[in-house]
């Protein structure tokens, strides 16, 4: 009995280190961290906007942009406290220029896949009046 709890538990072991090494950043990816300043509809939370972000805008967009990765972040401390960013990894520079070739302009496969997000993106129109977005693209070397 004593052997099979100790296998079982070097067993759970090996699959934790394996599942924190397999969430590590390879070289050449990038990473996209966008600050967003919020203007809330006069009955919307700031609640019901992260939710919708982790809920339903993350998980579409990661389907809709294949090779991309997206975190939703709260700012605890410094320059950004009490501001939302996200945090979108592409897997290469290469995956993030098919996407977006230059600053500030989107690619027709980007725009295909925005257009697929529609339900998304309307959701997001009834609780945020506006926002703008701050961002930088940093690559891992």
């Amino acid at each position: 009995m004593k052997t099979k709890t100790l296998l079982l538990l070097l067993l759970l072991f090996g699959f934790s280190v394996y599942r924190v090494y397999a969430q590590t950043l390879p070289k050449g990816a990038v990473i996209g961290f966008h600050t967003l300043t919020i203007t809330l509809n006069p009955d919307a939370t700031m609640n019901q906007v992260l939710d919708f972000f982790a809920s339903k805008y993350i998980p579409a967009a990661e389907k809709n942009f294949p090779g991309t990765k997206m975190y939703l972040l709260s700012g605890d401390r410094g320059e950004n406290k009490s501001k939302v960013a996200l945090m979108e990894v592409f897997e290469s520079v290469q995956i993030r220029d098919r996407y977006y070739p230059a600053p500030d302009k989107s690619s027709p496969e980007a725009e295909a896949a925005t257009a697929k997000m529609q339900d998304s993106l309307g959701d997001m129109n009834k609780l945020v009046v506006g926002y703008t977005d701050s961002y930088t693209d940093w690559v891992i070397k």
